[in-house]
């Protein structure tokens, strides 16, 4: 025995026609049918038999078209809403990133999906007549807390990353009006997570450069060598630098943050800084 679901879309149909007619998984009769010509909604009928996993699949490409569809346009209603902090052009760059978390297990694409199935599914137990933008409204509100959770997510990751950007910008300033600066430092990294520090000449200044900033007594750790290494750079202000033995190099981040203040940094790929 053939069920029938009725699927009412409003506006264009052209997207879900696509989506949905011509979707090689959706093997049951669709017809479309627009009742009224002056009406602006169209009904999709969908036949499908007693086999749930032809339902599913339907179901699946629905869902699918709903993200697309309608995700933007409520990431943008929940960034105007709920986030006052954010300038409109913030907004238009955190929903442009909405992909930065696809993978998430609790907000990533499968797991928006997912939860638009069950309301699908739990729509159709009451009724298999469904208004497409009446159910998007009214019955996708776990969704909806799926969508406001990943808008936080990436409010959150768009302000640290303006965060660092300002960060990087003060540092470079602070660099560049040191004067006088010197025209070469050598950062050597070695297996142990330290650094060693050498002038244009190749003469190592390590303890001198260091002593400003750790005490004689000092136990170090991976991450007060890292701390202190950007102290010495920043302060020392060198128009260039080179880095060896960079297969060493542990904390990738404070690298990238090197080469952003210093611009000119190279990576020696061999001499007798590199060497034992």
């Amino acid at each position: 025995m053939n069920e029938t679901i009725r699927l009412g879309v409003g506006g264009d149909i052209n997207l879900i026609k696509s989506r949905i007619v011509s979707n090689p998984d959706c093997i049951f009769p669709v017809s479309i049918i627009k009742e009224k010509p002056e009406d602006n909604i169209t009904y999709f009928n969908f036949e499908y038999n007693e086999d749930i996993s032809t339902l599913d699949k339907y179901l699946n490409v629905l869902a699918e078209y709903i993200i697309d569809r309608y995700e933007t346009r409520m990431m943008r209603k929940i960034l105007s809403e709920h986030f006052d902090g954010l300038s409109d052009r913030a907004r238009r760059e955190i929903v442009k990133n909405i992909n930065f978390f696809e993978d998430d297990k609790e907000v990533g694409f499968e797991a928006r999906k997912r939860v638009i199935l069950l309301s699908l599914y739990d729509c159709l137990k009451e009724s298999t007549k469904v208004y497409l933008d009446g159910f998007v409204a009214f019955r996708l509100k776990d969704y909806e807390a799926i969508l406001y959770r990943l808008s936080q997510m990436l409010a959150e990751d768009y302000r640290a990353k303006k965060e660092y950007e300002e960060f990087i910008d003060l540092l470079t300033y602070f660099v560049e009006v040191q004067s006088p600066r010197p025209e070469l430092l050598n950062i050597i990294v070695e297996k142990s997570g330290e650094y060693r520090i050498a002038d244009s000449t190749g003469k190592d200044i390590t303890s001198k450069c260091m002593a400003e900033f750790v005490g004689e007594a000092a136990v170090m750790t991976e991450t007060d060598y890292d701390d202190v290494l950007i102290s010495v750079l920043i302060t020392a202000a060198p128009q260039k630098v080179i880095i060896h033995k960079a297969e060493n190099i542990r904390n990738r981040d404070l690298f990238l943050t090197i080469k952003k203040v210093f611009k000119r940094v190279e990576y020696c790929i061999g001499c007798n800084l590199c060497m034992p």
